[in-house]
């Protein structure tokens, strides 16, 4: 197509919610194994995950000198919902569990150690459970998937903050300036061209896919110039995604939304996160008997950490994508990346074993995903997105080695399918709040106002159910 993947004709991208890398990958080599290829070359040549000395302090007297409660990094959950309930991971909470009290500084004294502190400030009963990190057994189909092809220990969600902040990074190089989702979320203050405008204007193909029953995409709410009617047909379920990957009728780019409220696959805590596992695993079956499978990337990856425990401090070269983000809310000068996140590379030009870093200064966030779309499509930049951090990042070029397809398929174990759902009565996430205020918004609802009506999942369903919010709505 352009400069870079000629292998490559579809490029696929699921994007889970709410998880860090030690949370989920970080015992992957835990047992003395080792990666098959690290990329670049030149670094380490072990997997930068969890190691059993990690610990975090119970007591917030540790921070002005007392002698630590210590809190080991646990091996393995008791539960697949773990942790319960859900943290907290706004801006400010986010700098607590990164730097303590005292803030962000050059060299901090405590970092990465305010997760369990900060954690215990929510309504949970045990503050230790954010230390408890899954173990393989317990994510068969992610840990299978990279250990069979590509992982990163280097990939950091693009802001310390929430998914909205984090996923408009993803759809368009920049938050606006806003470092949380908002109070309440309003797709006006996120009214910026989006990746998806400008495959449009190239006349590239391109679908938002969502596994859904009742919402609309996440992707379309958040953003309004996705709101034009004349897209419509470029936002389907899932079901449709298993279809065109069947006959081969792929998109170039496709980006996958999981279900965020009703039945809930999106691993946002504490959702199950085996019901994420199967819905995992139907996307790989898709991808992986596709006619087209030998000519399709899919990338796994998180929108931001949701305030699980990582033990890597995040990097502070990040590049301010533009005017509105120097700064932004708050001062802040998104100079400084978020959290570890999961990335996972398929491809059957993928050797296994493999696990990448940036091969430049810049590490990778969720606008390399962008810079690499801008490449392979080689969009000139004149129509490409103007974000500064996009210019930045490097693409995922450098993953895919090998000179023929590999002819093997790891054969990736079903997870079970007899997971928890939460009750209809519990009370809205931030996230399940964003699609109501950003759907109130776009059907010229006060967002407040509505949000004031909706408090449990079950309001939100049958807010939902009101409204025409199909998929393509």
């Amino acid at each position: 197509m352009g400069q870079i993947l000629p292998q490559v004709e579809h490029i696929v991208v699921v994007m889970f919610e709410n998880r860090s890398l030690d949370n989920m990958l970080g015992w992957l080599y835990a047992d003395g194994g080792a990666p098959a290829a690290v990329l670049p070359a030149a670094g380490a040549a072990q997997f930068d995950g969890l190691r059993a000395d990690l610990w975090n302090p119970a007591n917030a007297g540790y921070f002005g000198g007392e002698a630590p409660q210590k809190i080991m990094v646990g091996r393995g959950t008791a539960s697949s919902t773990v942790p319960d309930p859900d943290p907290a991971e706004t801006f400010d909470n986010v700098t607590y569990q990164l730097y303590g009290p005292h803030g962000v500084a050059a060299a901090p004294l405590y970092p990465m150690q305010g997760f369990v502190v900060n954690y215990a400030t929510t309504e949970t009963d045990d503050a230790t459970q954010i230390m408890h990190c899954h173990d393989c057994d317990q994510l068969p189909v992610l840990a299978a998937l990279a250990q069979q092809y590509a992982v990163s220990d280097a990939w950091f969600a693009s802001v310390p903050s929430q998914t909205w902040p984090n996923r408009a990074f993803a759809h368009a190089g920049t938050s606006n300036g806003r470092i949380n989702n908002g109070s309440p979320p309003d797709p006006l203050a996120w009214d910026v061209p989006t990746v998806y405008n400008v495959l449009q204007s190239l006349d590239v193909s391109w679908s938002i896919y969502s596994d859904t029953l009742v919402t609309p995409s996440l992707t379309r709410t958040m953003f309004p110039k996705l709101w034009d009617p004349l897209l419509n047909e470029h936002f389907s379920r899932f079901t449709e995604f298993v279809d065109a990957c069947a006959t081969d009728a792929l998109p170039a780019y496709s980006f996958i939304e999981p279900s965020f409220l009703l039945e809930p696959n999106d691993q946002h805590p504490p959702h199950d996160l085996q019901a994420g596992e199967a819905f995992l695993h139907a996307i790989w079956t898709a991808v992986s008997t596709s006619p087209g499978w030998n000519k399709t990337l899919l990338v796994i990856t998180y929108d931001e950490h949701g305030a699980c425990y990582d033990h890597v401090l995040p990097p502070v070269n990040a590049t301010p994508p533009d005017a509105a983000s120097d700064p932004g809310d708050g001062g802040f000068g998104f100079d400084r990346f978020g959290v570890r996140v999961p990335a996972v590379l398929i491809s059957p030009y993928i050797a296994a074993g493999t696990v990448f870093r940036s091969d430049t200064d810049v590490p990778y966030d969720h606008t390399s995903i962008l810079a690499t779309l801008r490449d392979w499509i080689d969009i000139p930049s004149s129509a490409m997105l103007p974000s500064k951090r996009i210019a930045a990042a490097p693409t995922l070029a450098q993953v895919l080695t090998l000179a023929t397809p590999r002819s093997d398929l790891p054969a990736i174990p079903a997870p079970a399918t007899d997971w928890v759902q939460p009750a209809m009565s519990e009370p809205l996430n931030d996230l399940q709040k964003s699609l109501v205020s950003g759907s109130a918004r776009r059907f010229g609802l006060d967002p407040k106002a509505t949000l004031e009506g909706v408090q449990t999942r079950q309001h939100a369903v049958d807010f939902f159910k009101q409204r025409p919010t199909r998929v393509n709505s």
